[in-house]
């Protein structure tokens, strides 16, 4: 009888954690990479690396989940009808919680996709530097400048993640007129 309640529980459990899974693939709108995914799982800590990936598996083995052209997670049809049949046997504050740490991450996701700080090499060996901001999808600025060294642009690159910003606005504010 023991073994029966230890089996009900871990199949319970499992169950569970795959509709958890389900819910912040769903509400991540399709931003989520597998990178992106696991950072995700693995800061807001609501299961081990391991279970993780065999919920992954699993889920996509059954046609749940899958991945999209830019090898990003969205949820199928039949992974959203069964998410909405079950949503209401998820506890509401690990629900609540998720909500919460979504919303940050996923700023702080698109914040990430909206500074672009890269240097690469011509056809003729020339470094050059390309710096930019968008908003909204929009770019708002764009500086692309040759370096003299390599690492003259990584640390050119390195400086601009910081602070975007600071360069952005000391531009602005010598065309000023």
């Amino acid at each position: 009888m023991v073994r029966n309640d230890y089996v009900n529980s871990n199949n319970l459990e499992l169950a569970q954690n795959k509709l958890i899974l389900l819910y912040i693939i769903k509400n991540s709108n399709g931003e989520f990479n597998d990178e992106q995914l696991t950072k995700f799982i693995l800061e807001i800590n609501l299961f081990n690396f391991f279970y993780f990936k065999q919920y992954i598996a699993e889920l996509s083995e059954s046609e749940f989940i899958f991945l999209d052209n830019e090898e990003n997670y969205n949820v199928t049809n039949e992974g959203l009808n069964t998410l909405n049949m079950f949503v209401n046997e998820l506890p509401t504050t690990i629900l609540e919680e998720i909500d919460t740490y979504l919303n940050t991450f996923k700023k702080d996701l698109i914040s990430k996709k909206s500074i672009i700080a890269k240097y690469y090499k011509d056809d003729f060996d020339r470094i050059y530097v390309n710096l930019a901001i968008k908003e909204s999808n929009v770019e708002i600025f764009n500086l692309t400048l040759e370096v003299p060294t390599k690492e003259y642009a990584k640390k050119i690159t390195e400086k601009f993640k910081i602070q975007p910003e600071v360069l952005y606005l000391k531009i602005i504010e010598q065309l000023d007129i």
